[in-house]
């Protein structure tokens, strides 16, 4: 009888190990789908491995640690190709002179930005982003069709083509 004892609690330490290893996997599956995430999505699963690495008392802490801040990185990363993307495009559309879309894009591209600095963006990142949201801000609306005050049409009659002499 002694002997059934210890192998029914070998048998349930190894249910516990196998069911911590699923959890594990379960968590790196998630995390690896971060990596090409959209902003939205990789927000998503940043909280559902936030509440499932609170709820699950037999993950180990370090791996806990690791992986929410990896999902953290990811976030951040996601949060960054948005911004680049929405202010590249933002660029372009002031260079066309389309200035309400330009517009729109440029606070979409300001509210993935304030994310990103918040989630832990790097310093050179926020410097490079200021910039550029400084060129799009100065890029477009100022060209005019026809003549304006500061440069009035050329009503001058032209003077005929003379040999100097």
């Amino acid at each position: 009888m002694f002997g059934f004892c210890h192998q029914a609690s070998d048998s349930r330490r190894e249910a516990e190990l196998q069911a911590i290893e699923q959890a594990k996997t379960t968590c790196k599956l998630e995390l690896a789908k971060m990596h090409e995430a959209s902003p939205d999505e990789a927000e998503r699963l940043g909280k559902w491995l936030k509440e499932r690495c609170g709820q699950d008392k037999t993950l180990p802490f370090d791996f806990k640690r690791r992986v929410l801040e990896r999902a953290r990185f990811h976030e951040c990363n996601a949060n960054m190709r948005a911004t680049n993307q929405m202010l590249h495009a933002a660029l372009r559309l002031a260079a066309e002179e389309h200035m309400v879309e330009r517009g729109r894009k440029l606070s979409e591209g300001r509210r993935y930005f304030a994310k990103a600095c918040a989630l832990g963006a790097d310093e050179d990142f926020r410097k490079a982003v200021q910039r550029l949201i400084d060129n799009v801000m100065m890029t477009g609306g100022v060209q005019h069709k026809g003549p304006t005050r500061a440069k009035p049409a050329d009503i001058a009659p032209r003077a005929p083509n003379r040999a100097k002499g």
